[in-house]
């Protein structure tokens, strides 16, 4: 009797998880080296508790109780504290 139960809790069990688990993610066109201007990067603020000028270039500004620095030379100098 339990050989019986096993044999039908393998069948009704087992193929409904091997499907699950055997999905493989499809990628639907393949990516380009180069991103679509569609998507919009952008390079973000670096947050810190106390910014400060890298180069001759930057400055600061107060917006919102923020202090911000931008940089018209290298986006990689934005900061944001805060």
């Amino acid at each position: 009797m339990f050989a019986f139960t096993s044999i039908i809790r393998k069948q009704i069990v087992a193929p409904a998880a091997v499907n699950l688990f055997r999905a493989t993610p499809t990628v639907a066109a393949p990516l380009s080296g180069a991103a679509p201007a569609s998507l919009g990067f952008y390079r973000g603020f670096k947050v810190r508790t106390s910014v400060k000028k890298f180069c001759k270039d930057c400055y600061m500004v107060r917006r919102r109780g923020r202090v911000y620095v931008y940089c018209k030379s290298n986006g990689k100098h934005k900061q944001r504290q805060g």
